[in-house]
C-alpha cells in the first residue's frame, strides 16, 4: 500500500492513479470526451424548440461518464441572451429517495427548505419563473423518479427553457427504454466510443504530471504505459487500475534498491 512519504520520495505530490470524486486529473486530450463537451455545450445553449429539452450522452463502462458528468456540471456558462447556468451534480446510481432529489435542487438555488415535496417544486418553480438564472440537471444514471424529472421538463416547455436535463448511461445498443415517458422531451442522443491506445497512454502520463512528477518516464517507462494502455482495451478506468499498480511496483523497486546494494556479495 502506497503512503505518502512513498509518494514523496518519487517526487508525487499526490496519488496520480486515485479514483477522486472530482474533476482534478480531467484530460482534455481524448478525442470522444472533448466531442461530448463541444455536443454537451451546444445542447446547453440551444434554446430552439423548448420542448425538447432533454438529452443522453451513452458510452461505453469505464469510457469516462462520471468524469464527464462532472465537469459539464461544474462548468461555468453563460450565453448571449441568457442568465448564468446553473449546474448540479446526482449519481442517481446510489440516489434511491427522490426528495433528496429536489432538496439538492433546493440547496443549489439557495431557497428556503420544506417537509413537502410539493411545496419544494413549487418554490423551484416560482424562483426560476423570476430569475434570469437558468437550472442545469446532470444525472449520471438513470432518473431517480419520472414524476418530478416530468414536471420539471414540462414547465420548461412554457417558461423559456429554463431547466435542461442532461442524463448519462451506459450505451446499450442505442436504446432510451430506462428514460420511460421522459423520452417525448428527448432533444439529443449522442453516444461516444471508448479511448484509444494512444490517448490512454498519454492519459497516464498527464496524470503523473499532474500529480507532480518532473519526468514521469523515469518512474514508469513509456513502454509500460503503452503495456497498461493495451491491456486496459479502452476502460479508464482499468488504466488507471492497472497503473496504479504498476505505481506501487516502481515505488518498491526503489525502495528495494539501496538495500540490495548493502547485501554481501
Amino acid at each position: 500500500m502506497i503512503n505518502s512519504n512513498d509518494l514523496l520520495n518519487v517526487n508525487l505530490l499526490e496519488h496520480p492513479f486515485e479514483r477522486f470524486t472530482d474533476t482534478r486529473f480531467f484530460y482534455p486530450s481524448i478525442s470522444e470526451q472533448r466531442k461530448v463537451l463541444e455536443v454537451a455545450y451546444g445542447f446547453i445553449a440551444d434554446q430552439k424548440d423548448p420542448s425538447k429539452n432533454l438529452g443522453v450522452i451513452a458510452g461505453p463502462s469505464g469510457g469516462g461518464k462520471s468524469m464527464l458528468a462532472m465537469k459539464v456540471a461544474q462548468a461555468k456558462l453563460r450565453f448571449v441572451g441568457q442568465g448564468d447556468v446553473l449546474g448540479l451534480y446526482m449519481n442517481t446510481n446510489t440516489l434511491t429517495e427522490p426528495r433528496h432529489f429536489l432538496m439538492a435542487i433546493v440547496d443549489l438555488l439557495g431557497l428556503r427548505g420544506s417537509r413537502s415535496n410539493a411545496d419544494r417544486i413549487d418554490s423551484i418553480l416560482d424562483y426560476l419563473k423570476t430569475s434570469q438564472e437558468q437550472l442545469l440537471l446532470v444525472l449520471d444514471g438513470p432518473p431517480v423518479d419520472l414524476e418530478y424529472m416530468d414536471i420539471l421538463l414540462s414547465w420548461s416547455i412554457e417558461n423559456n427553457k429554463k431547466i435542461k436535463t442532461l442524463i448519462f448511461l451506459q450505451d446499450l445498443n442505442k436504446t432510451t427504454s430506462n428514460i420511460g415517458s421522459l423520452n417525448q422531451y428527448l432533444g439529443l442522443y449522442f453516444p461516444f466510443r471508448i479511448a484509444n491506445t494512444n490517448e490512454i497512454a498519454a492519459m497516464l502520463y498527464t496524470r503523473m504530471q499532474a500529480a507532480g512528477h518532473p519526468d514521469p518516464l523515469e518512474l514508469l517507462p513509456e513502454t509500460k504505459l503503452f503495456d497498461i494502455a493495451e491491456e486496459s482495451r479502452g476502460s479508464l478506468s482499468e488504466a488507471v487500475r492497472l497503473a496504479s499498480i504498476a505505481l506501487e511496483e516502481a515505488i518498491l523497486t526503489q525502495k528495494e534498491a539501496p538495500m540490495l546494494k548493502k547485501l554481501p556479495l
